[in-house]
């Protein structure tokens, strides 16, 4: 039962992990461009990777903000620039370069 309860605990909390090369990127501007671009890139994260990132991410756009200007250019930036960074930090050889998905 502990192993079980470990198992769960470390997947949680692996969970909410972005790739290591995202954390050193600040989008700074206004708080709306802010969260756009947080947004932005989960759903470039979930678009580019495996069943994995799918689950964990999602696809986010607030309807709310869809009258204001910085929080869908944020959006849109980091949409493209999660997307490609997971992209080019995946490994040669993965399942996905055979034909087999991203989900293996």
């Amino acid at each position: 039962m502990k192993y079980t309860w470990l198992v769960v605990g470390a997947f949680l909390l692996l969970g909410g992990c972005r790739p290591l090369t995202l954390y050193a990127v600040d989008p700074g501007g206004p708080p709306e461009y802010q969260l756009g671009w947080e947004d932005g890139c989960d759903s470039g994260l979930s678009a580019e990777g495996g069943w994995y990132y799918k689950v964990i991410y999602g696809f986010k756009k607030r309807p709310e903000m869809s009258a204001n200007d910085q929080y869908k250019q944020g959006w849109n930036e980091g949409f493209t620039y999660c997307r490609f960074a997971l992209d080019s930090s995946q490994q040669p050889g993965d399942f996905k370069d055979v034909g087999l998905g991203g989900g293996f």
